[in-house]
C-alpha cells in the first residue's frame, strides 16, 4: 500500500478520486433502481431502452462538455456537469409513482447517465496536470479504478438494501444523495495552472474543430487505434451485460430482485479484491498488455458462465469480471494519457467515450435479438469469444505501445533534474519538454553576459561551463545544471556571466514558457527563489 500514501499528501487529487468514487456509487444505485422499476413496468426491452439512453445522451454530451476542457478549468467543468445529475435524479425518484412512470424515469436516469460519462474522462485530463510522474499518474488511475470498484460494490448494494427493504423510489433519493456530495468535494480541488488559458471562442466552427482534433488524438492516430478497436468491444460488452444482468438474475439463475443489485456488487468486491496488486502490477513497461488483459478478462467469465447453471457462479463470474475491469480501466488511461498530447487530452477523451458509448449502446440495443436468436446463454458465449478475439488481435501493437512509453525522453529527464521543476505536474512537464530549444556552444564562447536584458533559462544537456561576475570566477556547471533564472524571476539584468568550458549543448526556454510554468505552483516558486537567493548570496 505504500504506493497509494503519497495520495494523502495530494489534497487535490484526494478529494478528486473521492467525488469520482461518490459519482459512480450514486450513478450505478440510480441504475439498478431504475432497471428493477422498469423491468416490473415493461419487462426487458423497457430496460433495453434504459441501457440505450444511458449510453447515447453519453455519445453526444461527452464530445460537447469535452470539447472546450482544454481551454477551460476542467475542475469546474466537473461540477457543471455533477449538479444537474443529482437534479435530475430527484426527479426520477419523484416520478417512481404507484401509477408507473417507467418512461419517464427511464429518460431522466439516462439522461444522468449520459452528463456522468464525462466524469471520468475529464477527471483523465486533470490527473496529469495533479501527478508529478508516470508511477505517480498509474497509481492515481489505479486509486480511481480500486474506488470506481468499491462504487461498484457500494451504489448496487445501497441500491440492493433498499430494494430488499423499500422501494425502488428510496434508492433513488440514496443515489441522488450521493451525487450532490461528489458535487461538494469537488469545490476543494485545485490544479496547478497549465498556462493562461486561450479564450472560448465558441460557435459551430469551433466545435467542429475540437470534434476532428480530439478524433485524430483519440481514435485516428496508431496508438490511439489500438487502444480504442479492443475498448470498443469491452463497452459494447458492456452494453450487453447491462441488459443480461437483469435477465441472469431473475430468469437463468432465479436469484430475484435483489439479486439484480448484488451482481453489480460483485463486480465491485472483483475490483477490490485486485487493487492493492493492481498498482503494482499496472506500471512501467506493461500498461497497455495490461489493458489487453482486461479486455481479454472480461471475455473468459461471461464464456464460463453461458456454460454452468449453479445459482453461485454468477457470483464469481462477476467478481472475475470485476477483477478484469481494473486492469482494463487502469491501463487503457494510463496508455492514453501519455500517448495523447497534454494539449489535447480532454477533446480527445470526450470525442473517444463518445464512439464508445454507441458502442456501449449498440450492446444494449441488440441484446434484446441476440437473446431471442440465441438465447441469453448463447449471447454470453458470443460476447465472450468476441472479447477474448479482440485482445489478441491487438496485442502486437499494445505491446509496441508499451515499449514507446516506458522510458521518458532526455529532455523530461532533463526537467525532472531542475529542483523547481520537480513539483510541477507531469503534464506540465511535458509540455515544457515540448517547447524547449537547442543551442550549441564551442569552448570559450559566451552564453549569457553580466548586465544584459535576461530572456531565457538554460540547463546543460552536455558539457561544462563557468560563471563569473566583474571577472571572478563563481562556480563551474556541468551536465544537469541550470542558469538565468534569477532575471526571470525579478525581472533584472543577468548578474552573471556564463561561459563555456567545453563544448556545451544547451536546452533553452522561453521566459514567458519558463514563468507560466514555475509561478502556476507555490512550493516550485519557492524552489526557484531559494535557488535564486542562494546563488546572489554566493556572488
Amino acid at each position: 500500500m505504500r504506493q497509494y500514501a503519497w495520495l494523502g499528501r495530494n489534497r487535490s487529487i484526494l478529494l478528486l478520486l473521492m467525488a469520482w468514487g461518490l459519482s459512480y456509487a450514486g450513478d450505478l444505485a440510480a441504475f439498478t433502481a431504475a432497471s428493477v422499476y422498469a423491468y416490473r413496468t415493461g419487462g426487458a426491452g423497457l430496460v433495453a431502452v434504459l441501457g440505450l439512453l444511458k449510453a447515447l445522451p453519453g455519445a453526444f454530451l461527452v464530445p460537447l462538455i469535452t470539447s472546450g476542457s482544454d481551454r477551460v478549468r476542467r475542475e469546474r467543468l466537473l461540477i457543471a456537469t455533477v449538479a444537474p445529475r443529482a437534479l435530475l435524479l430527484a426527479a426520477a425518484a419523484a416520478a417512481m409513482t404507484p401509477g408507473g412512470q417507467g418512461l419517464l424515469v427511464v429518460v431522466l436516469v439516462g439522461v444522468a447517465g449520459g452528463l456522468a460519462s464525462a466524469f471520468r474522462q475529464v477527471q483523465a485530463a486533470l490527473l496529469p496536470w495533479l501527478a508529478r510522474t508516470p508511477d505517480e499518474l498509474t497509481s492515481a488511475n489505479t486509486a480511481a479504478s480500486v474506488l470506481q470498484s468499491a462504487a461498484m460494490v457500494g451504489g448496487p448494494a445501497i441500491a440492493a438494501g433498499l430494494l430488499a427493504v423499500g422501494t425502488a423510489q428510496s434508492a433513488m433519493f440514496a443515489a441522488c444523495g450521493l451525487v450532490a456530495l461528489a458535487a461538494m468535494l469537488l469545490a476543494g480541488v485545485r490544479p496547478v495552472p497549465s498556462r493562461p488559458r486561450a479564450r472560448v471562442t465558441g460557435g459551430l466552427a469551433q466545435f467542429r474543430r475540437d470534434i476532428i482534433a480530439g478524433f485524430d488524438a483519440g481514435v485516428r492516430q496508431r496508438d490511439a487505434l489500438a487502444l480504442f478497436v479492443p475498448a470498443a468491444t469491452q463497452t459494447f460488452a458492456s452494453g450487453v451485460l447491462n441488459v443480461l444482468t437483469v435477465v441472469i438474475a431473475l430468469n437463468l439463475f432465479a436469484l430475484g430482485s435483489a439479486g439484480v443489485g448484488w451482481l453489480a456488487a460483485m463486480l465491485g468486491a472483483g475490483g477490490l479484491l485486485v487493487g492493492p496488486f493492481a498498482v503494482t502490477l499496472v506500471r512501467g513497461k506493461r500498461v497497455a498488455r495490461s489493458f489487453a488483459c482486461g479486455v481479454a478478462g472480461w471475455g473468459v467469465p461471461m464464456i464460463v458462465l453461458a456454460s454452468v447453471r449453479a445459482p453461485y457462479w454468477p457470483y464469481l463470474m462477476f467478481c472475475a469480471i470485476g477483477v478484469a475491469n481494473v486492469f482494463d480501466d487502469v491501463g487503457v488511461y494510463s496508455s492514453l494519457q501519455q500517448v495523447i498530447p497534454a494539449r489535447l487530452m480532454g477533446r480527445a477523451l470526450g470525442v473517444r467515450w463518445g464512439a464508445l458509448s454507441l458502442s456501449m449502446g449498440l450492446g444494449s440495443a441488440v441484446t434484446p435479438l441476440l437473446i431471442h436468436v440465441c438465447g441469453a446463454r448463447g449471447t454470453l458465449m458470443v460476447t465472450g469469444l468476441l472479447l477474448v478475439l479482440s485482445a489478441a488481435v491487438f496485442l502486437p501493437g499494445l505491446t509496441a505501445i508499451d515499449g514507446r512509453i516506458a522510458v521518458p525522453g532526455p529532455d523530461l529527464a532533463l526537467l525532472r533534474r531542475v529542483s523547481f521543476f520537480r513539483p510541477l505536474p507531469l503534464a506540465l512537464v511535458e509540455h515544457l519538454a515540448s517547447e524547449l530549444d537547442t543551442a550549441t556552444y564551442e569552448p570559450g564562447d559566451v552564453i549569457i553576459r553580466e548586465g544584459e536584458p535576461g530572456v531565457r533559462f538554460y540547463i546543460i544537456a552536455e558539457g561544462r561551463a563557468h560563471a563569473s561576475k566583474d571577472g571572478r570566477q563563481l562556480s563551474e556547471m556541468d551536465t544537469g545544471d541550470s542558469f538565468g533564472e534569477i532575471a526571470l524571476l525579478r525581472r533584472i539584468p543577468r548578474t552573471a556571466t556564463v561561459t563555456a568550458l567545453t563544448r556545451v549543448e544547451a536546452r533553452i526556454l522561453e521566459c514567458e514558457e519558463f514563468l507560466a510554468a514555475v509561478t502556476g505552483s507555490p512550493e516550485s516558486v519557492r524552489g526557484a527563489e531559494e535557488v535564486a537567493a542562494t546563488r546572489l548570496q554566493a556572488g
